[in-house]
C-alpha cells in the first residue's frame, strides 16, 4: 500500500469516527437514548467536506437520531448516510434509516416492533428492507452491570448488485445479548451480540458483533477502543465470509 493510499484511509477512518465501515447489522442499542424521561430527544451530526490535491476527495454524512417516550411508550427513529469518495473510487457508500415502536409490559418485559432499509453499495447491498417483532427482555440491572436479550421475528428483503442482480428473501431470527459493565469508576465495556439464522436454513446464519472499551483519563477525557464485526454464510461473491474494524481515539465531554 502507497503513502497515497495509507493517507487516505486515515481520512475515512477519522471521519467515519465511531461509525463501522463494514457495518450490515445494525447495532440499535447502541443508538437509544437511556433515559425515562418523557417527552422528546434527539440530535443531528452534519458533515461535509472537498479536498482537491493529486485528485478530489468528497467526503460528506448525516446522521439524525430522535425519541420520543410516553409512559409505557416509546419511539425511535434514525437515519444515517456515509459517503466517501477519491476521484472514480467509492471508498463508502451506505446508509439506514430505522424506526422502532418499544411498548413496555412490565419491568422486565417490552415488546418491540421496527421497519428499517439500508445500503452499502461497497458491500454490493443495493437494498435491504427489514420488517421486525419480538420481546425484549431485561436480564439484569444494577449499577455497575446491565444485560438485556432479545429474539425477535424478522422478514428480510434484498437485492444484491451483481450480473444479474440476485433477490433474495427469508424469515429470521434476530436474536441479540448485550451488557454494559461498569469494572471501575473509570472504566466501563459495553458489548451487543447478535445471532441471525435463516428460519428455512440454518447453515444461512450472521453472525456480528459491537463493542467499546473505555478508560476514563480525567473527569472530561477518556481513551476509547471500539471494534466491530461481522461473519455472514452467505455474502455476494466477492465478499469476504468475515469483516471487521477496530479503532481507538481519545473522547472528550463537555
Amino acid at each position: 500500500m502507497n503513502v497515497k493510499k495509507i493517507i487516505l484511509l486515515l481520512y475515512v477512518l477519522i471521519f467515519l469516527g465511531s461509525k463501522s465501515v463494514y457495518s450490515q447489522v445494525i447495532n440499535i442499542e447502541s443508538k437509544r437514548f437511556l433515559n425515562d424521561t418523557s417527552g422528546w430527544v434527539g440530535r443531528t451530526d452534519t458533515y461535509f467536506s472537498i479536498t482537491q490535491n493529486t485528485q478530489q476527495v468528497i467526503s460528506l454524512g448525516n446522521s439524525v437520531h430522535i425519541q420520543y417516550a410516553k409512559h409505557e411508550h416509546k419511539f425511535l427513529i434514525l437515519n444515517d448516510i456515509n459517503f466517501v469518495k477519491a476521484g472514480p473510487t467509492d471508498f463508502v457508500n451506505s446508509g439506514y434509516q430505522h424506526f422502532r415502536y418499544s411498548y413496555k409490559i412490565n419491568k422486565l418485559i417490552t415488546w418491540e416492533t421496527f421497519l428499517q432499509a439500508q445500503y452499502n453499495a461497497v458491500m454490493k447491498m443495493k437494498g435491504r428492507f427489514l420488517a421486525g417483532t419480538g420481546p425484549r427482555i431485561r436480564v439484569v440491572k444494577r449499577e455497575d452491570f446491565k444485560m438485556y436479550a432479545a429474539a425477535l421475528y424478522m422478514y428480510e428483503y434484498e437485492e444484491i448488485v451483481n450480473t444479474p442482480v440476485i433477490v433474495n428473501s427469508a424469515n429470521r431470527i434476530s436474536s441479540y445479548v448485550t451488557f454494559t459493565w461498569t469494572i471501575t469508576k473509570n472504566v466501563e465495556f459495553s458489548s451487543t451480540t447478535f445471532y441471525q439464522p435463516n428460519l428455512a436454513n440454518f447453515s444461512d446464519y450472521r453472525v456480528a458483533g459491537d463493542g467499546a472499551f473505555e478508560i476514563g483519563i480525567t473527569k472530561k477525557l477518556s481513551f476509547r477502543i471500539n471494534y466491530n464485526f461481522l461473519y455472514d454464510t452467505k455474502q455476494p461473491v466477492g465478499i469476504p465470509n468475515f469483516v471487521y474494524s477496530v479503532k481507538n481515539g481519545l473522547t472528550f465531554k463537555f
